[in-house]
C-alpha cells in the first residue's frame, strides 16, 4: 500500500502540477483551517509551490481520499501540526514501561539545536544551544518534565504542538517584516544590533499591539521586555503566504528567506526579552496561548529565567 501512494506522489510532482482535485483539496483546505498554526523553526517558503510541498499536498489528497481525512491534520485545538514520531539517536534514551507497553525515547538532558529534525520527549535536566541561528551566544537552560523539543530548538509544554500552548525559544534576528500579516520579502527592514533598535521596530510593526518595555535582566545583562500579541481582529486568511495566509515577523538572520519565525494564532502573546550579551543581541521568547494556564507559563518563564548564557565562547556568523 505504501508503495501504490508513493508512485501517486511521484506521478504528481513529475507532472508539475500545482493544483490537485477538487475532491482533494477540499478534503486538505478543511483540516488546515481546522488546525492552529504555529511557529516554523526549519526551512520553509511558500510564494512557490516546491516539489517537497508537491509531495505534502500528494500524500494529503492519498490519505484524504482513502481515509477519509479523519485524521488528515490534527484536528485538535492547539498550536500545530503534530511532527512525525521521533527516531532514537544517541542523544536518546528508550524509558522503560510497564510491561506490554511500547517504549518511548526520551531525548537526554546535552546539547541540542544541532540539526533542525531533532524532535521528542526531554527528560528533566539542563540543555545546551550553540546554533547561530538560535542565538550568536551559547547557552544552557533547565528544562522540567513534561517539555517536548520540536524541530531542533524549540520547547514546548506538551507531547505534540497540538496539545501544547505555551513555549520557549530565542533567535538570533538581522532584519524584520514592518507588516506582520501583509509581509512582503522584497520589503525587510535591518534590526540593527542592540536590544532598543530591535524593541523599538518591533513596537511599530504592524499586525501585533505592543506592552509597555520595562528594563530588566537576564543571566545579569541588560534587556528590553515587552509583550506583543497578534491582534484578535486580525483575519490571517487575507495575510501574505496564503491561502490561507499567516503571520510572519522576521525571516532566519541574514535575511535568510528559508526561514523565520510565523504563525502565530491570534491572540497569542509573545513575552519577550531582548538581551545584550557583550555587544551580541538574543531574542529570549516566551509564547503563550490565550487559554494558556498560570502553572503553564510559569513553567515556560522559570525555563527563560534560567538562562546562562556562555560568554567564553559565541557561535559562529550564520
Amino acid at each position: 500500500m505504501t508503495a501504490q501512494h508513493d508512485d501517486l506522489i511521484r506521478a504528481f510532482i513529475a507532472e508539475g502540477r500545482d493544483e490537485l482535485p477538487d475532491r482533494a483539496f477540499d478534503e486538505v483546505r478543511g483540516d488546515i483551517h481546522r488546525t492552529r498554526q504555529r511557529v516554523v523553526i526549519g526551512p520553509w517558503r511558500e510564494p512557490q509551490m516546491s516539489n517537497l510541498a508537491k509531495a505534502a499536498l500528494a500524500a494529503a489528497a492519498v490519505i484524504a481520499v482513502l481515509f477519509g481525512a479523519s485524521r488528515l491534520l490534527p484536528s485538535t485545538p492547539g498550536p500545530g501540526a503534530s511532527p512525525p514520531p521521533p527516531t532514537p539517536s544517541p542523544s536518546q534514551s528508550a524509558t522503560p514501561t510497564e510491561s506490554g507497553a511500547p517504549s518511548v525515547a526520551f531525548i537526554s538532558p546535552g546539547q541540542i539545536c544541532d540539526t533542525r529534525d531533532q524532535t521528542g520527549p526531554l527528560e528533566p535536566g539542563a540543555y545546551s544551544v550553540s546554533d547561530a541561528f538560535a542565538a550568536v551566544v551559547p547557552y544552557t537552560v533547565e528544562v522540567p518534565a513534561g517539555w517536548t523539543l520540536f524541530g531542533g530548538c524549540l520547547f514546548a509544554n506538551g507531547v505534540s504542538e497540538t496539545d501544547s500552548d505555551v513555549l520557549f525559544v530565542t533567535w538570533n534576528v538581522s532584519h524584520i517584516f514592518p507588516d506582520a500579516c501583509q509581509w512582503d520579502e522584497n520589503d525587510v527592514v535591518a534590526a540593527g544590533t542592540t536590544a532598543a533598535e530591535l524593541t523599538d521596530l518591533l513596537r511599530s510593526q504592524l499586525g501585533r499591539v505592543a506592552s509597555a518595555t520595562t528594563d530588566v535582566e537576564v543571566d545579569g545583562f541588560a534587556a528590553k521586555r515587552t509583550e506583543f500579541t497578534v491582534a484578535p481582529e486580525i483575519d490571517q486568511s487575507t495575510c501574505s503566504g496564503g491561502p490561507p495566509g499567516y503571520i510572519r515577523l522576521w525571516p532566519d538572520a541574514g535575511p535568510d528567506f528559508n526561514g523565520g519565525f510565523c504563525c502565530s494564532p491570534n491572540g497569542s502573546t509573545d513575552d519577550m526579552r531582548i538581551v545584550d550579551v557583550n555587544g551580541q543581541r538574543v531574542v529570549v521568547i516566551v509564547e503563550r496561548l490565550a487559554g494558556a494556564s498560570p502553572e503553564d507559563i510559569s513553567a515556560a518563564e522559570a525555563i527563560a529565567d534560567s538562562i546562562d548564557f556562555d560568554t567564553t565562547a559565541a557561535s559562529p556568523t550564520p
